[in-house]
């Protein structure tokens, strides 16, 4: 001790070199151990978050479609005659029934051409008669019959031919429908294949639209389904046809509703939404508000279990009011964090305040 005193008065800037070395440490302890105290104080304060229990009903899952209502059957009618037209009996939005007279076509001479086919018919028959009485006599051979035999079949083919084109001169409807656009006027000629009239058949009234894989597993050919137009009535209908084959672009299935349109009063073209209910299962009506997303983006509500605990719970849409949202995968009862959800995580230990469903917070 007594060598260190002596040190210490012939080097004093080690001694005050060892009093600033002691008070740094002495500030440095006592800074670890305030921030040990706030960390420990941090940790026993708990989130409060407001909290309301809601109990679960038993909603139908409903799909919806989107797209536009269209003809069971759309017809270019075209002329399988040549000749120019002569006589039009109907006009553009006129309803026709199936077989009804459209228009004729000018007949030319075929009547004429019928009357000599049929004069030739007969004297072909008679050969032909004549012919087999002679071969049965042994008066004639056997390729002399079959001549004669090959002359009336040509005529008969005649005949039929011209009796065909007169038949075709008259357009008529191949089925009931409204006369959607005509392209011809009396005295335009037509040839052979071109486009005379665009035939609808309204009823039913169909709407197609594209399901994907998920929605193609509650569907099924005769389900009922509802129609929603333009003019917020709603029509009811049955699923006719899904397709086997996903469209390759999209991956989507064709689905297709037919709706009873009778007097054809619904038009063709008009955007339409198609809701399907499919099974029932438990949800809870919710403000859009109280949901959130998880890190990986899933859409769903922050609830706390029995131990206080936060839980994410990811949910499905059921559907959409004008009260709010209601949600499946909440399970039969919930308390769901209606205040706060934004400032605690999951896991995240809290302290609920529970509130009445009718006082809510976000309603």
């Amino acid at each position: 001790m007594k060598k260190l005193a002596k040190q210490l008065e012939q080097k004093p800037y080690i001694l005050a070199l060892s009093i600033i070395v002691f008070i740094v440490i002495w500030m440095s302890s006592g800074s670890s151990q305030a921030n040990d105290e706030e960390t420990i104080k941090a940790v026993e304060k708990v989130a409060k978050v407001q909290v309301v229990k809601l109990v679960a009903q038993d909603i139908k899952k409903t799909l919806s479609f989107y797209g536009k209502s269209q003809p069971d059957k759309l017809a270019k009618v075209s002329a399988r005659q040549a000749g120019e037209v002569e006589k039009i009996y109907v006009e553009e939005g006129q309803f026709v029934e199936q077989g009804q007279l459209i228009l004729e076509l000018d007949k030319s001479d075929l009547a004429a051409q019928i009357s000599s086919a049929t004069a030739l018919l007969k004297q072909y028959t008679a050969e032909y008669e004549g012919a087999l009485s002679l071969r049965d006599q042994g008066l004639q051979d056997r390729v002399q019959t079959m001549r004669s035999e090959a002359i009336l079949a040509q005529g008969k083919a005649r005949l039929a031919g011209l009796k065909l084109q007169l038949q075709r001169t008259e357009i008529r409807a191949p089925f009931s429908g409204i006369i959607n656009k005509r392209v011809v006027q009396i005295g335009d000629y037509v040839g052979i294949g071109d486009p005379i009239l665009e035939l609808a058949d309204l009823d039913p009234l169909v709407v197609r639209a594209n399901a994907t894989q998920k929605e193609m597993l509650g569907l099924e050919v005769g389900q009922v389904v509802h129609a929603h137009v333009l003019n917020d009535k709603t029509y009811p209908g049955k699923i006719r046809y899904i397709a086997s084959v996903a469209d390759e672009s999209t991956n989507t299935f064709r689905v297709e509703a037919a709706f009873s349109n009778p007097n054809m009063s619904f038009k063709a073209g008009f955007s339409t939404q198609l809701d399907i209910e499919l099974q029932s299962a438990p949800a809870m009506l919710l403000s859009p508000a109280y949901m959130a997303l998880d890190d990986e983006g899933n859409i769903g509500v922050k609830i706390i279990d029995d131990k206080k605990k936060v839980v994410f719970k990811s949910v499905e849409l059921a559907k959409s009011t004008a009260e709010g949202v209601w949600l499946w995968g909440l399970g039969e009862t919930a308390n769901v964090i209606t205040l706060g959800q934004g400032f605690v995580r999951e896991g995240d230990i809290v302290e609920p305040v529970y509130m009445n469903v009718d006082d809510k917070a976000g309603e």
